[in-house]
């Protein structure tokens, strides 16, 4: 027993000191990695925060890689334990880190099928926007009110997109409510009245089709092609203004 004693404590005492090593270095290195990003936030102020977010969390994949590798080969030097070790970090890192590396995943499907371009207008959740770049972690976009949005692209690729940009232009599709007091007939002529306003703008002549009565509402989509998406704004404001002239209660949406 005595001599089974003297065998097992050298070798325990020789894993204990490499355990309290290992966490000496892990502790260490959180606390490197949390000044690190309070030093970036302050070096980098009034840069735009996602690029911010990309630098630091590029950085502490870095440390955490390292360290990691340190730690293992301080605790199990020899080979075996050691590729266990690997596999368990390894494991480990994919798990901390999966949704980055879906969203690197959605951006490689996105950009080889051409799915998103710069320039495309796009339907996301029922928001239109025209795509200004194609960023590491997503799309930027804009409204055509030139209000930005951003969309990561495990977002579009997890959701129903509708891609509105074709050869004859944009597709531009809203949607008018008429109160029900209103004959089909006599809203849908209102509707076509106020499509040949913009008429100049379009590149196909206007499609207005009955949908549907809902909530006392006759339902309308007023459909057409623009040749100058900058107009889009613009276009709309003035079929909203128009209508509501003449039928005060409707209502316009995109």
């Amino acid at each position: 027993m005595n001599n089974l004693l003297e065998i097992l404590t050298p070798n325990l005492m020789t894993l204990i000191y490499r355990l309290i090593a290992a966490a000496i270095i892990v502790i260490v290195t959180y606390l490197i990695v949390r000044g690190l990003e309070r030093l970036l936030l302050v070096l980098l102020r009034g840069v735009e925060a996602e690029y911010i977010h990309r630098i630091v969390e590029g950085v502490r994949i870095g440390i955490y890689v390292i360290v990691a590798i340190v730690v293992a080969n301080i605790i199990a030097p020899e080979i075996q334990v050691l590729s266990i070790l690997m596999l368990l970090i390894g494991l480990s890192l994919i798990a901390m880190f999966f949704d980055i590396l879906r969203n690197i995943g959605s951006e490689f499907y996105i950009r080889t099928r051409n799915i998103v371009r710069r320039g495309d207008w796009i339907e996301v959740d029922g928001i239109s926007v025209r795509v200004v770049d194609l960023d590491a972690f997503g799309v930027v976009g804009e409204t055509h009110k030139l209000e930005k949005v951003y969309i990561p692209y495990s977002k579009i690729v997890g959701s129903l997109i509708v891609n509105r940009t074709t050869p004859l232009g944009l597709i531009t599709r809203i949607f008018i409510g008429i109160p029900q007091s209103y004959s089909i007939d006599n809203a849908r002529n209102t509707i076509i009245e106020v499509a040949k306003i913009i008429e100049p703008d379009l590149a196909t002549e206007p499609d207005v089709t009955y949908i549907g009565t809902r909530n006392n509402m006759l339902e309308f989509t007023l459909e057409f092609h623009i040749i100058n998406y900058r107009k889009l704004g613009k276009i709309i404001s003035v079929i909203e203004k128009e209508i509501k002239e003449r039928i005060p209660d409707a209502v316009v949406r995109t």
